[in-house]
């Protein structure tokens, strides 16, 4: 029997083992207030986009869950030995360098996560990994990459910000990205979209 290991704005994570290895099954649930035939529907395409994505990250040469199996409403996946970089101590500036190249990695591939932050980046023995794509996307618009450095930088130092930019130079529309985030930031306001707020939004749409 999994046992409960966290909780996100759509979905539960489990603790579990495979053939003796742990792994954590990520299970969309079940919204009451969403009809059932809609509420199938949703959990059954996002779970499918995040596998999706995930898998085109890996092909990309970024490091992320290694995906067991997929079911309808939830992924099952390997449980990484590692550290989130938000409660992780003593942090290389090379690792938040690397981190700004695993992003131009990822933006270069045409993927967008949505919630690019400390909190979702897994420091390993074996290396950096990137977890949680409940939000990521298919993009290629520089608004979305905007806000995923965006997102970066209003979660860490100055200092480290400046060696996760450094990275990022990989990706080569840095200069447009970047020029992007000032814009965004000019604006005196902007909208960071929940996963919450995607679901009441796609809601609408049918």
């Amino acid at each position: 029997m999994p046992d409960f290991f966290a909780r996100g704005a759509e979905a539960k994570l489990y603790d579990s083992t495979l053939l003796g290895m742990p792994i954590l099954i990520k299970e969309r649930t079940r919204k009451e207030y969403r009809t059932e035939r809609l509420d199938e529907q949703l959990r059954k395409s996002r779970t499918r986009n995040e596998a999706r994505i995930m898998l085109r990250a890996s092909a990309a040469g970024i490091n992320v869950p290694r995906i067991l199996s997929v079911g309808r409403s939830s992924i099952h996946m390997e449980k990484l030995d590692g550290k989130r970089l938000r409660e992780a101590k003593m942090i290389s500036l090379g690792t938040w360098k690397s981190t700004g190249e695993i992003l131009a990695n990822m933006h270069g591939a045409g993927i967008t996560h949505g919630d690019f932050t400390p909190a979702n980046i897994v420091l390993c023995k074996v290396g950096v990994y990137v977890i949680d794509f409940g939000l990521a996307t298919l993009s290629n618009e520089l608004e979305e990459k905007a806000v995923d450095v965006l997102l970066m930088e209003k979660s860490v130092s100055e200092k480290e910000f400046t060696q996760f930019i450094k990275g990022y130079k990989k990706c080569k529309d840095w200069k447009k990205v970047l020029a992007k985030v000032q814009e965004i930031k000019k604006r005196g306001r902007y909208q960071i979209r929940t996963e919450e707020e995607k679901v009441s939004d796609e809601e609408d749409e049918n």
